[in-house]
């Protein structure tokens, strides 16, 4: 079934001239779309969805011959189409709890260059991370408080079981028990990724955290504290990781 946003662009994109020439973009992002509503993880890390400047110039130069009403009426939709490509991000997060882009190529990466150990992941919402190291054969605890499943889909629609803790319960609970902890896209106004990174040092653990350093993720105490480790792991898997708009997210590994 097609969602109202990918139908929406396909719409948009019958209706521009030549508008196939941005149909496989829409492809991508329904394939997305599709296997988060089968709880599977998107295939492929994702492209930038966005049209550049370059793209914009080709295609309105390949439409030279229409008249001038025609034209600017193109450009408007064209700018109706690229602001609509540009909501992906939050559609993800509001129709799916979807906020770190977790791919199957990714995961399997991320299991293959650390096969043997074993995860806690805290403010899982629906469980992608440790649905993809599950997927590959990795051990992952996943905990979450469930509160955002209250009023979103996030935390509401599962793809692994979910353990309902709150981070530090969760740490305090398997500390012993894990080696490295993952938490991706913390909330920035919230200052609880301060109080995990304290205890993970306390534990001795790894500290995998995905999100935009001083950004749209984790709070500004966290970042001050925070030290970022050099890891050609890392560097991997941000190779697959990669930004499709204009949120600079990235994996960490932090001490």
């Amino acid at each position: 079934m097609v969602s109202s946003y990918i139908g929406g662009l396909r719409q948009q994109i019958s209706n521009l001239p030549n508008g196939k020439r941005f149909k496989a973009r829409v492809d991508f992002m329904d394939h997305v779309c599709q296997s988060l509503a089968n709880k599977e993880l998107p295939k492929y890390h994702f492209p930038h969805f966005q049209l550049s400047k370059k793209e914009v110039s080709s295609y309105l130069s390949s439409l030279i011959e229409l008249g001038q009403p025609e034209f600017e009426k193109v450009v408007l939709d064209l700018q109706k189409f690229d602001h609509d490509l540009r909501e992906f991000r939050t559609y993800l997060q509001v129709r799916f709890g979807y906020w770190a882009t977790i791919t199957s190529d990714l995961m399997k990466t991320w299991s293959e260059l650390y096969p043997n150990k074993i995860y806690l992941e805290l403010m899982a919402g629906n469980g992608y991370i440790s649905k993809g190291f599950m997927d590959n054969g990795i051990k992952s605890i996943c905990t979450d408080d469930l509160s955002w499943s209250k009023q979103s889909q996030t935390g509401l629609n599962t793809l692994v079981n979910v353990e309902n803790l709150d981070a530090i319960a969760a740490l305090n609970k398997y500390s012993q028990s894990v080696d490295a902890v993952v938490l991706a896209w913390s909330p920035d106004r919230e200052e609880i990724d301060y109080d995990i990174l304290q205890l993970v040092r306390q534990f001795d653990l790894e500290l995998f955290v995905i999100g935009e350093k001083n950004g749209a993720t984790n709070s500004r105490k966290f970042w001050e504290s925070a030290q970022v480790l050099d890891s050609p792991e890392v560097e991997k898997l941000n190779e697959l990781y990669k930004q499709y708009d204009l949120v600079s997210d990235k994996i960490y590994l932090i001490n």
